[in-house]
């Protein structure tokens, strides 16, 4: 890893949440927003210093389909990245469910 680091100048990761009648990103209080945590330990979340870019949130939609929320990790402090650990995915309900897409880490 230490070497991709060397070598990049910059760093990209996506994270998909595919839901089904579960809100999953939401700016609220600490205790219950979605938090990513980075390699070096820093966390992203909303209304934080580090936020994702959410390019696509239908998981409001709660109509008994499958829909999604496109996160993107995008820095060029080389050590945020890969994403480790998620904190505070809703839980499984009767009706309602997620699944983690995780998506490479591509040093550029």
């Amino acid at each position: 890893m230490n070497f991709l680091h060397l070598l990049s100048s910059e760093v990209v990761q996506n994270i998909t949440v595919h839901c089904q009648d579960t809100p999953v990103w939401q700016e609220g209080p600490l205790e219950t927003a979605l938090r990513f945590k980075a390699w070096n330990g820093q966390i992203f979340e909303a209304g934080g210093q580090l936020r994702p870019g959410v390019l696509s949130d239908d998981c409001q939609v709660q109509d008994g389909q499958w829909h999604r929320a496109l996160f993107t990790f995008r820095t060029q402090e080389l050590h945020q990245l890969p994403i480790v650990d998620i904190f505070n995915l809703p839980p499984h309900a009767l009706g309602k469910q997620y699944l983690l897409e995780v998506g490479p880490v591509c040093f550029l």
